[in-house]
This record gives structure tokens, C-alpha cells and sequence, in this order.
């Protein structure tokens, strides 16, 4: 399936809502997948947060600020005039450091709305994209206790993990919170990550999917598939995750490895 879509990877449909959750690439994930549904026509497509977002760029569509009252009463009104995509936040929360930009490069971080206000803006033929939650851009996390903040009205969960976590030992510099995962994991802190220990982290009820609503359908998304390279690794380690955390012995109904190429983010292969 190299070079599928994510829109028909994910099989999102017109007026549904997806969170992601997990490690970084949450936000890239997301954007890729407006610019997708923007691409078929929908209308409009909105991205949020019940945490925190990078602000968009110049090229990535339209900002609105505000209490969430006043921004649905902005999308009404100029539902006919909408811009494709469009970011909704709250207020601006100060300048952040951007990991794979040059040195001093920072960019605008955004605060979201409470899970119960995100609903508000779910539209009829578009999508509602929304970052439920936080992991400063390091590949791999376990949830914290009041992680992740997902709308109740979610039909899609998105769980993400960076394959470039996989062989790194479980501390600060590779994990966000390294003890909640290994004690999800069943594992010590400074082991090294492994396939089998993302499918423990998949399938605990307390890990990746934790709090994602019981009638969500829940997808484990792999990125940066192209630093693993051969596709009968791919395979292994589909197999692998898999297994470990899809019906009916876990919560996801499939595992998604996604890769960047030049048509952009890509879903190259999909596990069982």
C-alpha cells in the first residue's frame, strides 16, 4: 500500500472527529491529513486542541483566537467565506523552540479549548481535527494522570509513535515521562525500546489509548517509517505491535507506518 493516502488509511469520514495522541509528529500528522480532506473538498476542515498546537504557518491556513462562544459565532457567520483550514485556539501561549529548526528559531505555541468545548465545532461536511495531548516532541510517552484530553464525541483515536524511539534506552532524552512508561511496559528505565514494548504500551489500559472513548474506533500510527527502511522489517514489526495490541486481544483496529516523501505524509504499510 506504499503511497496510500492517510485519509483512506484512517477511513475518516465527512463531519467525524480524530484526536491523536502518543509521541511527536501528532501535528504533522494532523496537518497532512487536513491538507488530504481539503484536497477532496471538504469544507471546512479545522484543526484544534485540547492542550497545546504550534501555531500554522503562512501556508498552513487561517487563525482563530478566542473563547470558544465567540469563535463558533465566527464560524457561522462566515461559514459561506471560510478559509479550507483553519486553527482554532484559545490565546496565544508564548514563542517555543522548533527542534529541527536552526539554532534560535522559535515558533508561536497556542492554547486549546476544554474537551467539552471542542464538539462545538464539529462541521456537517468537513473534519475536526484535534491534538489531544502534549510530549515535547519526543517520540514515545506514556500518559500522565490527567492525559490524554480527548472529546467525548471522538470517532477516531490516532495513537502515535516515533519509530525513531525504537533501540533508545527509556529516559529523559528519548521518552516524556520515561518511568510511566517503562512501568506500562514492564520494563526498566534505561532499557531500550522495542516493538514488543510499543505493543505493551498500545494494549494497557493505561497506555497510549488511555480515555479514548469505548465507541472510537483507535489506530496506531508508526512515523518516520523510512528510518527503518526494508519493508520485511516493516512487516515484523507490524506483526509484532499487532498482535500485542489489536482486536481482539487490544484496544486498535489496525497499525498505520506513515513516511514523508515529496507528495508529503504517506501511510506505506498497514498491520494485520
Amino acid at each position: 500500500m506504499s503511497g496510500v493516502r492517510l485519509l483512506e488509511s484512517i477511513g475518516l469520514r465527512p463531519g467525524q472527529i480524530a484526536a491523536a495522541v502518543g509521541g511527536g509528529g501528532k501535528t504533522s500528522l494532523l496537518r497532512a491529513l487536513a491538507r488530504e480532506c481539503a484536497g477532496a473538498g471538504w469544507r471546512p476542515v479545522i484543526m484544534t486542541t485540547t492542550t497545546h498546537i504550534l501555531a500554522p504557518g503562512n501556508s498552513e491556513g487561517a487563525l482563530f483566537l478566542g473563547e470558544a462562544a465567540s469563535v463558533k459565532d465566527r464560524l457561522d457567520r462566515q461559514f459561506r467565506h471560510l478559509p479550507e483550514i483553519i486553527t482554532l485556539a484559545r490565546a496565544r501561549a508564548g514563542e517555543v523552540p522548533v527542534p529541527a529548526g536552526g539554532a534560535g528559531e522559535t515558533k508561536m505555541k497556542l492554547r486549546g479549548f476544554g474537551a467539552a468545548e471542542t464538539g462545538f465545532f464539529r462541521p456537517e461536511e468537513g473534519a475536526l481535527l484535534v491534538e489531544a495531548d502534549g510530549s515535547r516532541g519526543l517520540p514515545i510517552k506514556a500518559p500522565g494522570p490527567d492525559e490524554p484530553v480527548i472529546p467525548p464525541e471522538t470517532d477516531i483515536v490516532l495513537g502515535v509513535v516515533g519509530l525513531d524511539a525504537l533501540g533508545e534506552p527509556i529516559d529523559e532524552d528519548h521518552v516524556f515521562r520515561p518511568e510511566r512508561l517503562a512501568e506500562v511496559a514492564d520494563m526498566a528505565t534505561g532499557e531500550a525500546v522495542t516493538a514488543e514494548s510499543i505493543g505493551r504500551l498500545a494494549a494497557h489500559p493505561e497506555g497510549l489509548f488511555r480515555r479514548a472513548p469505548a465507541g472510537a474506533r483507535k489506530i496506531i500510527i508508526l512515523n518516520k517509517s523510512e528510518r527503518i527502511g526494508a519493508m520485511e522489517k516493516l512487516e515484523q514489526i507490524g506483526y509484532i505491535i499487532s498482535k500485542a495490541a489489536c482486536a481482539p486481544k487490544g484496544p486498535a483496529e489496525a497499525v498505520l507506518f506513515t513516511s514523508f516523501n515529496q507528495s508529503g505524509l504517506r501511510a506505506v504499510f498497514q498491520a494485520p
